[in-house]
């Protein structure tokens, strides 16, 4: 989810040897070099193109000239050819193996993939059931490309590329992201090297907010080109963060758990500055630590749209491409530097009587051991997501019983495990809203279910017992709104496609009845 800072290309290429080159390079041929790697640098990739293949013509021999080029090939996404043209590159250099084996784990991730366009975007993906990702995503990126252009006054020419990785593990290779920083921090997706790149949601047990995520890296892909890559890290994120769900018509950019650390972090004065968050909100300590940079940096965008409007975030953005500090562009703006804004900031916050929600937690990714495993949430799973021992033992003799038809009994322990759990857990709401399910008091469940929507509104399954409650009392046009948004956050869920069948059939949308039937067979 994160775009990193502008590098500075100076110390970038004075860390480069000469590369194979015969001669030491001339003044005139590094100043050159220079030149490219600024443009690069700068996300001018086309005058990158333009200006290297120039110094091609000029120096076909050069190394230097060579190694340049295959950077622009890399990220320009032909990774084959970008790795024949580092094999006439002298590896010498540390930054020359480390290019030469982001390309070669780029290429070997990415060659299996298969592609498909939409008039501004590309989209490649490993055949297969990340197939039924495809409509779906084209129709945020496509809505993100209309929506979010109109706002940061940017539409690109060239089409946008974007990855979709079947699995965390090809993803940790070709981005700067460890295993850890992704478990930690929930990051999942990034906008790095002129594309985009997301882990399916495929590879978790309920899938995750994906499209959002799609629409929040493309926001980073704007601000990078538009401002030649001059957007702090922290304006970068509370831009991608305010405007992430403006593809779908909505405004709403604070979610309950961000809401909620925010307001203890201003009461305790615990906050992210600035350094803390770089070089990536995923290298941060805590899943509540990001979170809480996220709801930071997201109302100081909310505090500058409510002072110029969504103009003044386009003249903000706009003011840094010509290289001025972040600080300066604010004061022409708003006249207050950088300070007294986020001093300004934390007053206004104190006004909008954010909510707090005591027992909120950030709700941990769970990835499947394999693609082909997992499809459905098990039991074990599901309660190591409950954090207290005693709440999880409780839930386990639930479970036990339920499975042996007592269904009185569990009901009993759910509630238990509720009152002894220290956290808001969706997964004991839902366990026991399940249960009521069983003994047809669909008042108890649906109370409980919107209780803890309210809480955690992207969980899955709680989306899906919602259908499910409206579904059995026959009202078909709840339940199916309710689906598909379970459906938008997990594809790969078949029971959600068959029920969408029987819905789309009972409301004779025949159309939309055959099209869950095409998504049905695509993932099984």
């Amino acid at each position: 989810m994160t775009t990193p800072l502008r590098r500075t290309a100076l110390a970038f290429i004075t860390a480069l040897l000469l590369f194979g080159a015969s001669a030491p390079v001339h003044a005139s041929l590094q100043e050159d070099i220079n030149r490219g790697y600024v443009l690069i640098d700068q996300w001018r990739f086309e005058e990158a193109e333009a200006h290297t293949r120039s110094l091609m013509d000029k120096y076909p021999k050069s190394g230097d000239v060579t190694f340049l080029l295959a950077r622009v090939v890399f990220y320009q996404g032909d990774y084959a050819r970008s790795l024949d043209l580092l094999k006439q590159v002298e590896d010498s250099a540390s930054t020359v193996k480390e290019f030469k084996q982001l390309v070669a784990q780029t290429h070997e991730a990415t060659r299996g993939m298969v592609s498909r366009e939409s008039d501004h975007f590309i989209l490649s993906y490993t055949d297969g059931p990340d197939s039924v990702l495809v409509p779906y995503a084209l129709d945020a990126l496509e809505k993100s490309y209309a929506v979010l252009g109109d706002i940061l006054g940017h539409h690109p020419k060239r089409k946008v590329r974007v990855e979709i990785y079947p699995s965390r593990e090809p993803f940790s290779r070709i981005s700067p992201l460890t295993f850890k920083d992704i478990m930690t921090s929930g990051t999942v997706a990034l906008c790095k090297y002129n594309r985009l790149m997301l882990i399916s949601p495929g590879s978790l047990v309920r899938g995750y907010n994906w499209l959002d995520t799609l629409s929040h890296e493309y926001v980073h892909f704007l601000l990078s080109s538009k401002s030649h890559n001059n957007v702090p890290l922290w304006l970068h994120e509370g831009i991608a963060k305010y405007l992430e769900t403006r593809w779908r018509g909505d405004p709403k950019h604070l979610t309950p758990i961000m809401e909620t650390v925010l307001a203890n972090g201003l009461d305790n004065d615990y906050l992210i500055d600035f350094e803390a968050m770089m070089p990536s909100f995923a290298k941060l300590k805590t899943a509540e630590d990001v979170q809480l940079a996220y709801a930071e940096v997201a109302t100081m965008v909310q505090y500058l749209v409510e002072l110029k409007g969504l103009e003044g975030l386009e003249a903000l953005v706009a003011g840094l491409k010509d290289g001025s500090p972040v600080g300066d562009v604010l004061n022409r703006l708003l006249q207050k530097n950088l300070d007294r804004f986020q001093d300004d900031w934390k007053a206004y916050m104190k006004t909008q009587k954010l909510k707090r929600i005591p027992g909120l937690t950030v709700i941990k990714f769970q990835f499947k051991n394999k693609r082909e495993n997992g499809t459905a949430e098990d039991e074990e799973g599901e309660r190591a997501l409950i954090e207290s021992r005693r709440a999880r033992d409780l839930t386990l003799l639930g479970d036990i019983l339920k499975s042996r038809d007592h269904v009185q009994a569990a009901i009993i322990e759910y509630r238990k495990a509720i009152s002894e759990s220290d956290t808001l857990s969706p997964v004991l709401y839902n366990k026991l809203a399940d249960t009521y399910m069983l003994t047809n008091e669909y008042g108890e469940a649906e109370a409980l279910l919107k209780k803890s929507l309210d809480y955690y509104p992207q969980f899955p399954t709680t989306l899906t017992n919602l259908g499910e409650v409206a579904f059995l009392r026959k009202d078909y046009k709840a339940a199916r709104d309710y689906y598909v948004k379970a459906e938008n956050l997990n594809p790969f869920n078949p029971g959600v496609h068959l029920r969408l069948i029987r819905i789309y059939a009972a409301l004779g949308e025949n159309a939309l009845k055959e099209e869950q039937e095409n998504r049905l067979a695509l993932i099984q």
